[in-house]
């Protein structure tokens, strides 16, 4: 259930354009953020405390990986046409799959920089959030 004022909480988070890093601010965690700002529900418990791209490969290959974890968290996915603003995609990068939160006509992807915005047709599924 997304919470009054969710859309302030993630504009926050997306506006704040922090860099990529490992455990704090990687795909899955800045997905984690965002669904938290959107549901008050933390789903990064279970899967915090690497620092390296070791350790997140780790933890990839233990649950299923990025798209393993979100449908642990989220449920099953569903096509990318039916995704809204604030929910999960998943999309293809140069070294393997990334998630991303959907903003309607684009997605917010983290890359090393911050925060890049691609069209969400480059998605290929997505959870509701």
């Amino acid at each position: 259930m997304r919470l009054d004022g969710w859309e302030k909480r993630l504009d926050a988070i997306i506006q704040a354009n922090e860099p990529f890093a490992w455990g704090t601010n990687d795909c899955c965690m800045f997905a984690v953020r965002c669904v938290e700002a959107i549901t008050g529900v933390d789903h990064g418990a279970t899967y915090r405390g690497y620092k390296t791209q070791k350790g997140a490969l780790g933890r990839l290959a233990k649950h299923g990986g990025v798209d393993g974890i979100a449908t642990a968290c989220l449920g099953e996915p569903k096509p990318i046409k039916l995704a809204k603003r604030g929910d999960v995609v998943l999309h293809n990068i140069s070294d393997g799959l990334s998630l991303a939160i959907c903003l309607g006509d684009k997605i917010a992807s983290v890359d090393d920089d911050g925060i890049v915005f691609l069209p969400v047709s480059v998605g290929i599924q997505a959870w509701g959030v």
